[in-house]
């Protein structure tokens, strides 16, 4: 494994472990299928029988994200292996291209990441494993390669052989196509954008450790999120949504995610490493730690990374206010 970054004589603060697949030839897929409604009724309608269908994914699950211009964006995240996908979704896409989507009175949106192995990495503070991780043949661990600038690109294994770097500046125009008189939109990603998934479960805590993550750590993650989401070209961050975890009846979970799209790993590197805002997050958690031990500390904490590559990645935007994910650099 790589250590471009990891200092001399340098322990980790805590344990961690990383899932492994061991049939690499055939890349995981993540999609994420979202609809702007007050009701997530006509795209849960498409996906009870989408998802249940021939070749389709290993893992679902549901999620809301209150959009910062008003209204809410309900949205399953599905994986597969991309062999699977293809076929499903060589079926699946005919409701998706339906002109009725057209003029339902809602927004659709769709982000079909590709993820080789070499280009991503997934990490846990526990053993449970979460996401994507839920699918793998196990884990590694303890692993080395965290809790210092660095260690999330140091666990890609392509980036030792790569800088995984963007190939410009942040631009506020990415290459996209208009269709259907604008009212379908899709966008390609530029190679090397990282995308992430950095999850938070609180279930397992109780009482005083609870409350200390509601009300001490947890609003400090949103002001970091909100930082990221609110200033695009500072932070080189493109989108950043934060997700309450849901139930497969929409219900409430104690879980969370930060979804979020930037110009390179570097990006988000640099923020973990020197903003204001991300210090004080790593500065509430080891707080946290030594309040309650890391032996005892029953909060679950998790990501998965993705460097993206040239091809396989689909964004799509169907009448969708113009702020949405990817949508606003069109």
């Amino acid at each position: 494994m790589p250590r471009n970054n990891m200092p001399r004589n340098w322990e980790p603060p805590a344990p961690a472990w990383q899932s492994v697949w061991e049939q690499q030839a055939d890349p995981l897929i993540a999609g994420y299928f979202g609809i702007q409604a007050d009701e997530p009724a006509l795209l849960d309608a498409w996906a009870q029988e989408a998802f249940t269908a021939r070749h389709g994914p290993f893992a679902v699950e549901l999620g809301r994200h209150d959009c910062r211009e008003g209204g809410a964006d309900h949205l399953y995240i599905a994986y597969w292996r991309r062999s699977h996908y293809e076929r499903w979704w060589a079926h699946a896409r005919e409701w998706w291209s339906d002109g009725r989507r057209l003029n339902e009175g809602v927004g659709y949106w769709r982000e079909i990441i590709t993820m080789p192995f070499e280009r991503f990495e997934t990490l846990h503070s526990t053993t449970e494993q979460h996401g994507i991780g839920a699918s793998a043949d196990g884990m590694d661990g303890p692993i080395l390669e965290h809790g210092y600038p660095g260690g999330m690109r140091d666990r890609i294994p392509l980036s030792e052989f790569h800088d995984l770097r963007a190939a410009g500046n942040f631009d506020t125009r990415l290459e996209s196509r208009n269709v259907d008189s604008g009212k379908r939109v899709l966008v390609r990603p530029p190679e090397n954008m990282c995308v992430i998934r950095s999850g938070q479960n609180w279930s397992y805590c109780t009482g005083e450790e609870k409350a200390y993550y509601l009300e001490k750590l947890h609003p400090v993650l949103l002001e970091g999120m909100r930082y990221l989401r609110d200033n695009p070209a500072e932070s080189n961050c493109y989108s950043l949504r934060f997700v309450d975890k849901k139930d497969n009846h929409w219900g409430p979970t104690e879980q969370s995610f930060g979804l979020g799209y930037s110009i390179d790993v570097h990006a988000f590197e640099e923020w973990a490493k020197s903003h204001a805002t991300h210090i004080a997050i790593f500065r509430g958690f080891l707080k946290m730690v030594d309040t309650f031990g890391p032996e005892n500390m029953k909060l679950r904490l998790w990501h998965e990374v993705t460097a993206l590559p040239n091809e396989g990645c689909e964004f799509e935007y169907i009448n969708c206010h113009p702020q949405t994910g990817l949508l606003r650099y069109a």
